[in-house]
């Protein structure tokens, strides 16, 4: 064994006497598939959007199922919400994610609607707990029939989910990102 070689082992050895047992080493954060996973279970809240004409935020009740198959990375949502008196509308979202690759595949489901289909680019901005987390979803798509950047800033605070949709025309500075819509959510029941 070379002298440095052995000198980095016995301080490694040394520092680890030095922390103690009560000392925990830190650990990974979960994954963002694994976080996801966390929010199975019924929700209640608001869908607000910004109208295209007035640029005025509206919000709507809306209630979401989060379901998953038990493979550990695919979710299934359904939400209901209210698009004018008597007229509720469901929507079904499928998701994969692929934590190798840091992706989020979706497929989501209206009836009288093409499906859509995206593949986002995923990652954990912020992790302070299982229940305490902020995830990033972006890509590149479609705003108001132009291409655009895409990004979702999702965040968890215990029984609290929002997710925030900001877009901006592709290759544009940072000053173009705009508000285009929100979910804002409360765990209902266990």
């Amino acid at each position: 064994m070379h002298a440095l070689s052995r000198r980095l082992l016995i301080q490694t050895s040394l520092a680890l006497a030095l922390l103690g047992p009560g000392v925990a080493v830190a650990q990974q954060p979960p994954s963002p598939t694994e976080l996801r996973l966390g929010l199975v279970g019924n929700w209640t809240g608001a869908l607000g959007y910004r109208d295209y004409q007035s640029d005025e935020l509206f919000e709507i009740p809306v209630t979401i199922n989060v379901t998953s198959p038990g493979d550990g990375r695919t979710l299934i949502q359904q939400s209901v919400f209210d698009d004018g008196p008597g007229d509720p509308v469901w929507v079904t979202t499928v998701t994969l994610e692929d934590p190798e690759a840091s992706t989020l595949t979706s497929a989501s489901f209206r009836a009288g609607r093409e499906v859509g289909v995206s593949i986002e680019t995923v990652h954990l901005a912020r992790y302070v707990g299982p229940t305490r987390w902020t995830l990033i979803d972006e890509q590149i798509g479609s705003d108001d029939d132009a291409p655009a950047e895409i990004r979702v800033t999702t965040t968890r605070e215990d029984d609290y989910v929002e997710s925030v949709k900001v877009v901006r025309p592709v290759g544009a500075d940072d000053s173009a990102w705009r508000f285009r819509n929100q979910i804002r959510l409360t765990r209902v029941g266990d």
